[in-house]
């Protein structure tokens, strides 16, 4: 494990996703999920949270990317936190609006889970973590009906600190990838067992999946799915990681105002750092 670590300031600002079809992706996490389009630029549509300037995921259409339909990904689950019981029940009340299907709805320990995927197969799950949860023996499943009834049937917008706090990857070469979020981005080994790697006691968890075939070692920018995480660093952190970078002799790129820095992990998916 290296030495190496960032400042408690760094965190994901955004999830990059390769997509195919635009105005579908675009209405399930607008209508179902709740995130409010910002803007759209070219092929990227920016979205977010009700937080002015949020901006939580980035949908990049790529029409040439190839689909690889039900084959396994990189992205083995995406998970959304979100900040009340009260937020959940809104996230719920929208899915049941547009009758959308879900795969699990569980209960663990003050956890409320949602599990579903997106129109084009990538699995989310969308959280609620209890300030002081109850502890329970085995996962129930979540009584959907009485958090319903927590639901504000005005609110259509996720609410101001819901965001990405986990990213599930499905990788071929467990030990490399360990070997690059542990020695090259400085991240903590909270369960060697699952496989989990967090940035800041918790503010990121990084999950990881030992799997083979599908897109997992293909080039991201050829297939759809995972594509990018994007971090906001202060300009000492932007500093540091490009020192550690070199002195490790690693490949990656900086702009010449060094307010842009990219790296692709062992695993193909590339992490940007990006100066506030």
């Amino acid at each position: 494990m290296s030495d190496f670590g960032f400042e408690k300031t760094t965190y994901l600002k955004s999830v990059a996703i390769r997509i195919k079809d635009r105005d579908a992706m675009i209405r399930f996490y607008k209508e179902v999920i709740g995130f409010a389009l910002k803007g759209e630029e070219n092929e990227l549509a920016i979205m977010g949270t009700e937080e002015a300037g949020s901006e939580v995921l980035l949908l990049e259409e790529s029409p040439r990317a190839a689909e690889h339909t039900g084959e396994i990904k990189k992205l083995h689950r995406l998970s959304l936190t979100v900040p009340s019981e009260a937020e959940m029940a809104n996230v719920l009340s929208r899915i049941r609006k547009a009758d959308y299907p879900i795969s699990g709805a569980l209960e663990d320990e003050g956890r409320l889970g949602i599990l579903m995927e997106d129109p084009e197969g990538n699995e989310l799950g969308i959280y609620y973590v209890a300030d002081q949860p109850v502890a329970v023996e085995h996962a129930e499943p979540l009584d959907e009906e009485s958090l319903l009834k927590k639901a504000d049937e005005v609110t259509a917008v996720l609410a101001a600190g819901s965001r990405f706090d986990r990213v599930h990857l499905n990788v071929s070469n467990l030990e490399s990838q360990r070997e690059f979020l542990g020695d090259i981005l400085g991240l903590d080994v909270k369960n060697e067992n699952n496989g989990i790697l967090v940035l800041h006691e918790g503010e990121f968890h990084v999950g990881l999946n030992e799997a083979t075939g599908g897109t997992i070692d293909l080039p991201t920018d050829s297939v759809l799915g995972l594509d990018f995480l994007k971090f906001h660093v202060s300009e000492e952190s932007m500093t540091m990681i490009e020192e550690h970078l070199v002195a490790l002799k690693q490949d990656f790129f900086i702009d010449k105002k060094k307010s842009i820095l990219t790296i692709y992990d062992a695993a193909g998916i590339e992490w940007w750092f990006v100066r506030k």
